[in-house]
């Protein structure tokens, strides 16, 4: 009876000990199926490189040696650099082609990378300079700005005190006596008072000339004969040519002054017609003219005359004196009209000007009797706003936001910049390409073309031999659009083991070979160096290099998604560092993914161009990765061991 007992006691020990292992099997194939549903992040970093674009292509060594060289760009050949039977070297010119408009595209480029250069360090300044802390000065005067509207704002809200009142009434009044009009109900008074202004200053400009012509008539002894006898025979005598000009401009100048005496001596001192005052400043500044250059003359007179017995020096020295004084003058009344002119046409300024604010002035004044308004006052809140907005920018410093918007133009400048380097780079390879190489060693056999002929790329300007082997390729179409003469490439051959050639395309076929439907266009690549285990008819293979960008931010291909639509975008997790990056197995992260637009250039097989949306050494994913596999595995071997127990098997199994 006790064996039965302890028999059953050990076999429901056995039973608890499996229920307990199968309840441990449970737990664990829940927590793994819970850890399914978690994904990792591969990481990594928009980093700056070099992308190679290459096409592969494979065929036959041949034993040809003699290639057409076909210029890469069409145009007029200007000159022939190379005869018949010449020998030539890998890159020694042939001939070059008429290049002015190459020229130009390179020059404008390189103004756009000084451009866009201009560009980038504007905006780069302008980001270090709001990253900055604010100087003292500036926030004084931000505070300034910000107390100031704060003034306002409470002078609005107290109303208008009555000196305000009183500078607007008068400004009103200022206006009005502007526009008030003289007694002839047509003339504004302000610009009659200039008018008044200038009669006397007409009637002085008259007398003064006619003393100046006097004086020199005192000299000259022209219409006054006997005035000059005692030294006339001495008058200019060292350049008589000078006393013959002198009296030929005293009558012009006599006959001008006596036309304006006449009619300034007719103005009336006030009220005068301005028409004739008009005609009486013209007839001023028409005698001004021409005796400026008789006093002018009178000098030169009075330079050329000597003095004598009869005429002594200081008798000379007396009329120099006279006449300088008196061409002092005339110099001084000129000014004196010239100021009248424009003393008349500003008045009339003042006129008109004076209409437009009467009502301006007017509308002030109600304003203020009638008290600040609600739109004022709401102004004048959106002004204290906004000082004080900017007070606190300048204290807490650059926000979050603008940053991010100053970051990205940064990014967008930098981009232009680079576009544009890369413009002036393709144009500058263009530029090579209007003088014809030689692909390699060799001589040439002929020359078939001339200087002025057109060519293009479809036909060959010359022919070279050449002891170089070629390489025969054949492309289909899409490739052969992307080769052109000059490529470097790579050569292996399937004979011969750990042998890699440099070579060089030499030749394109300009018309494609259809073979079932398939279009194939041949491609010879020159042998750059020699091996003498590599014989015609040898299978080679070929990497031909098509492109190659340096100095461009690169991403691996799987970080970036393009739809249907042509729509390039990255994802990129929040709160990722460049530590989780250095991870390989990835990172877990509660952040919600964000979906970022790019725009991508060139890629190859391993990586993307990014031409704007991403910044250097930004973080992004490269890949997600789901454990599902891993957790089944986990789940299969959970499984297993929570059902084998120890001495008794499987479950079901095993004694009983």
């Amino acid at each position: 009876m006790m064996k039965k007992i302890k028999g059953l006691a050990k076999k429901k020990s056995v039973i608890g000990f499996f229920a307990v292992a199968v309840v441990a099997g449970t737990v664990y194939e829940t927590q793994f199926n819970q850890a399914e549903a978690e994904t990792r992040y591969i990481l990594t970093t928009a980093t700056r490189g070099t992308l190679v674009n290459t096409i592969s292509a494979s065929g036959q060594v041949s034993g040809l040696n003699q290639v057409e060289v076909k210029p890469k760009v069409s145009g007029d050949v200007v000159r022939i650099l190379v005869e018949t039977g010449e020998e030539v070297t890998e890159g020694t010119p042939i001939l070059e082609i008429d290049r002015r408009s190459a020229l130009k595209t390179v020059r404008d480029a390189s103004r756009s990378v000084e451009d866009s250069k201009l560009s980038y360090d504007s905006a780069l300044l302008s980001y270090q300079k709001a990253k900055q802390p604010a100087d003292a000065v500036s926030i004084i005067q931000a505070e300034n700005s910000l107390n100031q509207a704060k003034r306002d704002l409470e002078d609005l809200k107290d109303g208008t005190d009555d000196i305000e009142i009183k500078q607007a009434e008068n400004s009103l009044s200022i206006q009005l006596q502007n526009t008030k009009m003289s007694a002839d109900g047509v003339t504004p008074q302000v610009v009659r008072d200039a008018y008044d202004e200038a009669v006397p200053v007409v009637k002085s400009v008259s007398q003064t000339l006619d003393q100046a012509v006097r004086d020199a008539d005192t000299i000259l002894g022209i219409d006054t004969t006997n005035l000059n006898d005692t030294y006339e025979s001495l008058l200019s005598i060292l350049d008589t040519s000078r006393l013959f000009t002198a009296k030929a401009d005293y009558r012009v100048a006599r006959n001008s002054v006596d036309a304006l005496k006449k009619v300034a001596d007719g103005l009336k001192v006030s009220d005068e017609s301005t028409t004739n005052i008009d005609a009486a400043l013209v007839a001023a500044q028409d005698s001004l003219k021409v005796v400026e250059p008789l006093m002018q003359d009178m000098q030169d007179v009075l330079a050329n005359t000597i003095s004598s017995a009869s005429f002594s020096q200081s008798s000379l020295d007396s009329l120099r004196n006279t006449i300088q004084s008196d061409r002092n003058n005339v110099s001084t009344k000129l000014t004196s009209i010239t100021n009248q002119n424009q003393t008349i046409e500003q008045a009339r300024t003042t006129y008109q000007t004076a209409l437009l604010n009467v009502d301006k002035a007017k509308n002030d004044l109600d304003k203020l009797k009638e008290g600040a308004t609600a739109n004022a006052l709401a102004t004048a809140e959106e002004r204290v706003r906004a000082a004080q907005a900017s007070y606190d920018e300048l204290k807490l410093g650059l926000d979050p936001i603008d940053e991010a918007v100053q970051q990205n133009t940064l990014a967008q400048r930098r981009s232009s910049l680079v576009a544009a380097q890369n413009k002036l780079s393709d144009a500058q390879e263009t530029l090579d390409d209007y003088t014809v190489k030689a692909p390699f060693d060799g001589i040439i056999a002929d020359i078939s073309t001339q200087r002025a002929d057109s060519v293009s790329p479809s036909a060959g300007v010359a022919t070279i031999l050449t002891k170089a082997k070629i390489a025969t390729l054949s492309l289909n179409e899409v490739d052969a659009a992307k080769i052109e003469v000059g490529q470097k490439a790579t050569l292996t051959f399937d004979a011969v083991s750990n042998l890699t050639i440099a070579g060089s395309v030499s030749e394109i076929d300009s018309i494609g070979t259809v073979s079932q439907g398939v279009v194939s266009y041949e491609v010879k690549v020159a042998f750059l160096t020699e091996d003498d285990r590599v014989k015609p008819g040898m299978s080679v293979n070929a990497v031909i290099v098509t492109n190659i960008k340096t100095d461009v931010l690169l991403l691996p291909n799987s970080a970036v998604k393009t739809d249907a639509s042509g729509l390039s975008t990255v994802t990129l997790l929040p709160g990722a560092s460049k530590t989780d990056v250095s991870n390989a197995q990835g990172v877990i992260s509660n952040a919600t993914p964000q979906i970022k637009n790019v725009e991508v250039g060139s890629s190859n097989d391993e990586s993307t161009e990014i031409v704007s949306g991403v910044e250097e050494n930004e973080i992004v994913v490269s890949r997600t990765v789901t454990q599902t596999a891993a957790a089944s595995a986990a789940k299969q071997t959970t499984s297993s061991s929570a059902l084998r127990i120890p001495g008794m098997g499987a479950m079901g199994g095993g004694p009983r």
